[in-house]
């Protein structure tokens, strides 16, 4: 005789769910599940399989052996670090942001704008290998003229500079963050120096062994209002 009735009626208990909603999970009747727990009757293999998945316990062992209620928290949680690794597996990423919040910190000189790793995160997916950083959209950081037009709440996302993606740069958009410093330019190349322009008196020369940092845009997020109904 198969363990199935018993462990039907263990798995239902210890999750404390009555004979009717068990039955409902599966579309049996009460009474179904009233038999297969009382030995008069078993399921089909088709409904044996279906139940076990749906708990994540292993086939084989809910067929042949008695579960203690610890097997089935245990088989919970293996299904919880599947679930945590299908995550891991979308490759989300978290991004640190220079929201209003920051800016005014760095402003005040409470931050730096490279103080990246005390910046609030957002999470994002992972596109590349590059560092990334987002930025709420602020009017009060100088911007090049030939911007589009970005909007409050707009986020924009910037790949930092490397000797990788330099060659990208050209009239690209760009980050400039320095200790107390910065702007959004676009990149121009002359005479083989790079550098990022806000207009002729706000400029910097991009150079990876300063402590500044170049960023190109990455990807735009934009802030939509919805229409009042």
């Amino acid at each position: 005789m198969t363990k199935i009735g018993a462990n039907i009626k263990k798995v239902r208990t210890t999750k404390g769910i009555s004979q009717q909603a068990f039955a409902d999970l599966f579309e049996l009747t009460r009474g179904n599940i009233s038999s297969y727990e009382e030995n008069r009757a078993e399921p089909k293999i088709e409904t044996v399989i279906q139940i076990a998945n749906h708990f994540n316990i292993p086939l084989n062992q809910f067929i042949t052996q008695n579960l203690s209620i610890h097997e089935i928290l245990q088989y919970n949680g293996d299904k919880l670090i599947e679930e945590e690794k299908h995550i891991i597996n979308r490759q989300l990423k978290q991004v640190p942001i220079i929201n209003d919040a920051i800016y005014l910190k760095c402003h005040y000189e409470e931050l730096s704008f490279n103080d990246i790793d005390r910046f609030p995160k957002i999470v994002l997916p992972e596109i590349n290998n590059h560092s990334l950083l987002a930025l709420s959209f602020n009017p009060n950081i100088p911007c090049h003229e030939s911007l589009p037009h970005y909007q409050m709440n707009d986020v924009l996302i910037f790949e930092e500079v490397t000797r990788q993606n330099i060659h990208l740069c050209q009239s690209s958009i760009g980050l400039f963050t320095a200790e107390r410093e910065i702007f959004i330019g676009r990149y121009e190349t002359k005479d083989e120096t790079v550098e990022i322009v806000v207009n002729d008196f706000t400029r910097a020369r991009l150079d990876l062994k300063l402590k500044q940092r170049f960023w190109k845009l990455f990807a735009l997020y934009q802030h939509v209002q919805s229409a009042k109904i």
